[in-house]
């Protein structure tokens, strides 16, 4: 209990139950009954281990997982749930399901769906890097670090291959949590009131960026400067001159009409969102190793699936940003790059994650 406690007050710092469905069945008498039968029943009636020897063996209870996320219907999460839910269900002759709780029906916030997980209310959960730090898995901030991939076939190759297995490992050995693969939740890109082609077009600009040292030392890198400012007066920000540009991923972009304020939507592809698919580490490992196996091969077929949606989500928002009025450029990825590179060297030796870095690195080649 110290330790989930620990975990929760950490990531406050930063921003399911397993069931059984019973097959029950219902006997209509016939109008007549003969004396046998009569006295065949009175002894099922009294000794029903008898009874039940002559019948079909009942159905096995099936397993019910607990999934939630706080996004909506209509996301990318959710897509992913119902793949999973649906490959589960298939592998496992139907022994085996998933119980799905989207816009944050049972907790608003990370920190309140593992809350949640410790209750056994909760059982499979998505989740950012820089949560995953604060529970004991630093080397988990790696994927937070920009302009970390080339592009997203990099990124597919980092996540699926050795590095992500080495995070995925440093997840399990804590205890609280087993890794079931990851997620992508979108690509973000940078915006602002004129744009920006090649690394000397950031000298100067304000940029509004999260509240890490990381993210901070890499945008500096670039020549940028960069400013902390409450999402909720970014819109108004850029309006009034307090900053000249912010990023996020094109589905906010859009949904949140930033276009308006900063039209130059200049694609940097500097962070492609990595999220990772969680199902607490007890309930998983209280399961037998045929179900745990259904479950890992379930979820592979989920992290694809949803991948696709995120992707097809991320085009679409693409194309109406430009239909609304959005002026969309490419810019000279190579020199963000290679501008910022001693930045992302620091970042990954302060985490301690510098073989992995370089791994990342060897990927893109």
């Amino acid at each position: 209990m110290k330790k989930v406690l620990g975990i929760l007050m950490a990531a406050t710092m930063v921003a399911a139950m397993a069931g059984c469905t019973k097959i029950s069945t219902t006997e209509t008498a016939a109008p007549q009954v003969s004396a046998a039968a009569g006295e065949e029943k009175a002894e099922k009636e009294e000794n029903p281990a008898k009874a039940g020897d002559a019948e079909a063996p009942a159905a096995e209870a099936a397993v019910k997982l607990i999934g939630a996320h706080v996004n909506s219907m209509d996301s990318s999460y959710q897509a992913g749930f119902e793949a999973l839910q649906k490959k589960l269900e298939e592998v496992s002759g139907g022994t085996m399901t998933v119980e799905i709780h989207p816009n944050g029906e049972l907790g608003g916030g990370e920190a309140e769906l593992v809350e949640k997980m410790a209750t056994g209310t909760v059982d499979i959960i998505v989740t950012a890097p820089n949560f995953i730090a604060t529970t004991g898995v630093p080397e988990a901030d790696l994927f937070s670090i920009p302009f970390l991939y080339k592009d997203v076939d990099h990124w597919t190759t980092v996540v699926d291959g050795e590095v992500g297995q080495a995070i995925s490992e440093k997840v399990n050995g804590a205890g609280t949590f087993h890794s079931l693969g990851y997620w992508s939740c979108g690509t973000r890109e940078y915006f602002g009131v004129k744009p920006v082609n090649t690394v000397e077009d950031f000298k100067g600009v304000k940029i509004r960026v999260q509240d890490s040292d990381t993210v901070r030392s890499v945008w500096g890198a670039l020549g940028a400067t960069p400013t902390v400012l409450a999402y909720n007066e970014l819109y108004s920000g850029l309006q009034n001159n307090v900053i000249d540009a912010a990023e996020n991923d094109l589905g906010n972009i859009l949904l949140q009409k930033f276009y308006e304020a900063g039209p130059y939507v200049s694609l940097t592809d500097h962070d492609i969102a990595t999220r990772q698919l969680l199902i607490s580490a007890q309930k998983y490992n209280g399961l037998t190793e045929e179900q745990r196996a259904w479950v890992d091969e379930a979820a592979a077929y989920a992290c694809g699936e949803q991948r696709k949606f995120d992707k097809q989500l991320n085009d679409e928002a693409l194309e109406k940003i430009k239909a609304n009025g959005g002026i969309v450029n490419e810019v000279d990825k190579d020199s963000l790059l290679a501008a910022c590179e001693e930045a992302k060297v620091a970042a990954a030796e302060k985490i301690g994650v510098t073989d992995l870095f370089n791994k990342v690195n060897e990927a893109a080649e």
